[in-house]
């Protein structure tokens, strides 16, 4: 291990906010740098973007630096990380999750559901798509890619009625002032691992892996376990309309899962409960019961 960790991140104002977090997290342990790069996620269109593959674009020059030396550990919103991982890789959570939330944002309206027939609202996630469609099939549903001061940006130049973005990226921009709206997650599912932060390292790399243990948030990584468990088990990824929330309280744990069909017709909505002394399984639990109930056949419509 270096004698100062070098933190791989995009150099977007959101991914170096977040590293910087981590940094500060780290430095009672270790000195640490931050290495940025462009990923090739942040540079695709928006075609490219669906085509190759989604939200693992966004860590595949991060991964190269760690296996090529260059850089320790990668800092990575986990909800873009993909649930089948390079073997060669680890992944880690890292402090307290952020609001878990999707954010409405709008300089029109007060509330979602104040919004008119054929209200245009901005967003590329095929599962705020279908939340959206649930709320009303009358919305028009208008694509958009960019950092979130880009979006924000195109709000107002586009003159959309409203977009929707994680809520967590804005409290980490401290410009959450922004937000409408929060959507009840019983209303809008959000991503797996959403408002969580997490670390890459390769898997070889003890010390690495051993510095990290202390900085893990046992809660968090539970919840985040088994929300990525539940999407395994549907073999879902960032391009499905499927989401998933966690939650601990009072020894027990809960599971929210989301699955919609592409076009929105459709979906399914349940809540799984366990006693976290049962051990990992909820996901897998919860998984099964979507399954039983055609989940796999509705995401492939």
């Amino acid at each position: 291990m270096s004698e100062i960790i070098r933190i791989a991140t995009r150099n977007s104002p959101l991914a170096l906010r977040q590293a910087n977090i981590v940094k500060d997290i780290l430095k009672d342990s270790v000195k640490s740098k931050l290495i940025p790069m462009t990923s090739s996620g942040d540079s695709a269109t928006s075609k490219e973007f669906k085509k190759l593959g989604g939200k693992g674009l966004f860590l595949k020059e991060l991964e190269e630096s760690l296996l090529s030396g260059d850089t320790d550990i990668a800092v990575h919103s986990l909800k873009d990380v993909p649930f089948i991982l390079n073997s060669k890789f680890e992944i880690t959570t890292i402090s307290t999750r952020e609001v878990p939330m999707d954010a409405f944002i709008s300089n029109k309206f007060r509330s979602i559901y104040d919004l008119p027939k054929n209200a245009v609202i901005a967003t590329s996630s095929p599962r705020r798509i279908a939340v959206l469609k649930s709320i009303s099939r009358d919305f028009k549903i208008v694509e958009i890619r960019g950092n979130i001061q880009t979006r924000l940006k195109k709000l107002k130049e586009e003159n959309y009625d409203g977009i929707i973005l994680a809520a967590a990226g804005l409290h980490r921009m401290s410009i959450q002032k922004e937000i409408t709206e929060y959507l009840p997650i019983k209303q809008s599912v959000p991503s797996a691992g959403q408002g969580i932060l997490c670390i890459e390292y390769l898997k070889k790399n003890m010390n690495i892996k051993r510095m990290l243990k202390k900085y893990k948030n046992q809660d968090v990584d539970r919840c985040a376990a088994e929300e990525r468990s539940f999407i395994g088990m549907l073999d879902g990824d960032c391009l499905s309309p499927i989401g998933a929330h966690a939650m601990i309280q009072k020894e027990q744990i809960s599971l929210t899962g989301f699955v919609a069909s592409k076009d929105g017709n459709n979906f399914i909505k349940t809540t799984c409960e366990a006693s976290i002394r049962e051990g990992i399984g909820v996901g897998k639990k919860l998984g099964n019961i979507f399954i039983k109930q055609g989940a796999k056949k509705l995401l492939r419509k």
